[in-house]
């Protein structure tokens, strides 16, 4: 882990223990080498949660229009990479799969954006292009208490605790000969929703 990253991932995970009583589980079960971690997603707060939790550095998406002076600085020094916000652009999915052929850990939201009522919702098929191109483990995460938290819709943030549980990280099944790659990967981007519900 970088130092600069260390440092950042630090002072944010003090931040969430002291607002939001942030508790992890699984962390241990993280491994190293390239690695798609997908999460829920109903809060700003998810992308900072999951990467307090998990015990290597790793690389976020976020929406280019927050690339702008001084923050685009921010972002790009603690792994953020821009993108349209709800379909990753070709030098976007690009990077992404150059990252994880690198050995590199990518977080990323198979439901597109910020959940609405903080239900999960039906991930999009991006989720599974990546997974099927990528051929990495792919780790399952989901984070309670976000919503509650720090809605989409909220002015301000709650002090509500927020958990973090990591699961066990699972392969992605091949490709069956009577299935087209449109129905492949929609079949991986919903095991990964699966996946996550399971999380408990």
């Amino acid at each position: 882990m970088r130092p600069w990253y260390a440092v950042a991932r630090a002072l944010v995970k003090v931040g969430l223990r002291l607002g939001f009583e942030l508790q992890g589980e699984g962390a241990e079960r993280v491994p190293e080498g390239g690695l798609l971690l997908v999460s829920n997603h109903a809060s700003y707060l998810d992308p900072l949660a999951v990467g307090s939790v998990a015990r290597r550095e790793i690389y976020y998406l976020a929406r280019r229009s927050l690339f702008r002076g001084r923050m685009a600085e921010l972002l790009t020094s603690v792994n953020t990479i821009p993108t349209a916000r709800e379909h990753p652009e070709p030098a976007a999915l690009r990077k992404i799969l150059d990252l994880l052929s690198e050995g590199q850990g990518v977080l990323i939201f198979p439901e597109g954006t910020r959940s609405a009522d903080g239900k999960l919702q039906p991930a999009k098929s991006g989720a599974g292009f990546l997974a099927a191109q990528a051929q990495v483990p792919i780790l399952p995460v989901r984070v309670f208490g976000s919503f509650e938290a720090l809605s989409r819709s909220a002015r301000f943030p709650s002090l509500t605790p927020i958990r973090v549980v990591i699961g066990s990280p699972y392969q992605p099944r091949q490709m069956k000969e009577d299935e087209t790659k449109k129905e492949y990967y929609r079949s991986l981007a919903e095991e990964m929703m699966r996946q996550i519900g399971s999380l408990q």
